[in-house]
């Protein structure tokens, strides 16, 4: 009974061998789940997260003048992944009346080249292929294939707010980049 006693501790101990292969599984699974953590974290991330496109505060809208556009300022934040980038975009904002008005992106629907308000004319024009345009944003003359853009827009407690999009220039349809 005592020879059986020592051959049922022989085999139930762990020798160096079998542990440190024991020991090598274990953090190698550690390891390996470790690293896969962030990559399915990014994969479910960008599935399940929809793009948030929000609005931000742009002027009040005793601020802007009837008939006369105005470029302000919007602070846009982007992120992607962890990396949070802040930029500054210019939108123009023309108020035709109180309950009328309209929010252009800055980028010339022709080729993305940036158009200027000429208080003189009445008229924004673009300097790099002379499309000229309304300031309702209509065309009046050149080779733009459309209108101005116009941003989506809100008025909360006499705000106004501007979700920026980017469009596709030089096609006749507007389509969001």
């Amino acid at each position: 009974m005592l020879k059986n006693d020592i051959e049922s501790n022989n085999s139930s101990q762990i020798t160096r061998r079998s542990f440190f292969k024991i020991i090598s599984i274990a953090f190698s699974g550690f390891i390996a789940l470790s690293m896969s953590v962030p990559m399915i974290e990014t994969l479910v991330g960008n599935i399940s997260k929809k793009k948030s496109k929000s609005f931000s505060k742009v002027t009040s809208l005793d601020s802007i003048p009837e008939n006369e556009p105005v470029e302000p300022s919007i602070v846009l934040t982007e992120e992607d992944a962890f990396i949070k980038n802040t930029k500054v975009q210019e939108v123009w904002v023309t108020k035709t009346s109180d309950s009328n008005i309209k929010v252009f992106s800055p980028i010339c629907p022709h080729l993305g080249c940036r158009y200027q308000w000429n208080s003189d004319r009445k008229l924004f024009i673009c300097p790099c292929h002379h499309s000229v345009f309304n300031i309702d944003g209509s065309v009046v003359s050149g080779p733009s294939p459309r209108p101005l853009d116009t941003l989506p827009k809100k008025v909360e407690n006499n705000y106004l707010y501007v979700r920026w999009e980017r469009f596709k220039p030089g096609i006749e349809k507007k389509e969001v980049v």
